[in-house]
């Protein structure tokens, strides 16, 4: 098949001595211009420089642009028709290797664009090869304005539904959703306020999903292992975090806990306005009660469970109350050894 470059050389050599156009005897060939720099110039102040026409109603390639070095093919972009309606086309970019020529990308006609891949069913349809690295976005200076990869809903619609990251990465007998790796020096916050090395962040919509759906779920095999929710809840093992900021469905291990309490720490027993009970009704309380006052029973605590901070609060309460009860009995114990002092005195005066 003949190509339709052979048109533009025809109309090249057709156009050498116009007013406009020029052959110089460096070989250069201008078409538009009378000062040509490359081997061919075009230069138009119309709607298009360049067209290329093939007059047969054909199947198939109708027009390649090829580059040769020494004889020896380099590559080419081939325009394809692909259907007798000359609706369907497809440009396709070719280049030569050791192994031969292959196809490097092609645009098909609904603007779908294919690498490494010849029937492209999205935007931008990426197909790799065992040993090479997927895509890889390299920036310089990147700034805050700029130092992202966007998704991003462009009908300005308020539906339900956002674009999605959905890949799979493998590790050594465990696989991943989404593998994100960062060296120890580049994950540094510039302040301690809302920045972080990654920041998860929904944005308030009026479609359901995003305003009472979930912020982040891990998940394994269809099993929930941890959530974030739209109210801040947090909850590990389950998905049920009962109205609380953390919700743990497991046991736990901590090398340190505080728990900070807010008001009323006990420090009031030692007041001198504090109304110490007295034993007396401390025991009648847990002859009725079978628990300390204050103390929540057996049945409360497996209906509502424990209150960390609220039961170390109230068991220091009590510790603070039996040291009282020890300092008035060890005043009541020096009392009771001076007046036996003064008894065993008298006995041995008679």
């Amino acid at each position: 098949m003949k190509y339709s470059c052979s048109l533009l050389l025809s109309f090249v050599a057709l156009s050498s001595y116009a007013q406009n156009n020029k052959l110089e005897a460096t070989g250069n060939a201008g078409i538009g211009t009378t000062a040509p720099t490359e081997k061919l110039e075009i230069s138009s102040n119309g709607s298009s420089n360049i067209k290329l026409t093939h007059t047969a109603d054909v199947l198939g390639v109708v027009g390649a642009l090829k580059f040769n070095m020494a004889g020896s093919d380099l590559g080419r972009l081939e325009v394809e028709r692909t259907d007798a309606s000359g609706r369907m086309s497809a440009m396709k970019f070719f280049v030569r290797g050791s192994g031969g020529e292959f196809e490097t990308m092609r645009i098909v006609n609904n603007g779908f664009v294919g690498i490494g891949e010849t029937s492209p069913s999205a935007r931008l349809h990426v197909d790799g090869s065992p040993g090479t690295v997927f895509a890889r976005f390299t920036q310089t200076d990147v700034s805050a304005a700029d130092g992202a990869l966007s998704f991003m809903n462009g009908t300005g619609s308020t539906g339900n539904y956002i674009p999605v990251i959905n890949g799979r990465s493998y590790m050594p007998g465990r696989s991943l959703g989404l593998y994100l790796i960062a060296d120890v020096e580049d994950v540094l916050p510039a302040s301690d306020i809302a920045y972080g090395a990654m920041i998860l962040d929904s944005r308030s919509k009026t479609g359901a999903r995003l305003t009472t759906s979930n912020v982040l779920a891990v998940n394994s095999g269809g099993v929930n292992l941890m959530l974030v929710k739209a109210n801040g809840s947090v909850g590990i093992g389950t998905t049920d975090t009962k109205g609380y900021k953390l919700a743990v469905n497991g046991s736990g291990i901590f090398t340190k806990v505080v728990v900070k309490s807010y008001a009323n720490w006990p420090d009031f027993v030692f007041r001198s306005d504090y109304k110490l009970p007295t034993l007396s009704e401390v025991e009648q309380f847990v002859a009725k009660n079978q628990h300390l006052p204050g103390i929540p029973s057996a049945s409360e605590v497996e209906k509502n469970g424990v209150d960390v901070g609220e039961m170390n609060k109230q068991l220091l309460q009590k510790v603070e109350e039996q040291m009282l009860y020890i300092i008035e009995m060890n005043k009541q114990l020096a009392t009771l050894s001076k007046e036996v002092e003064v008894l065993k005195q008298k006995i041995a005066a008679k």
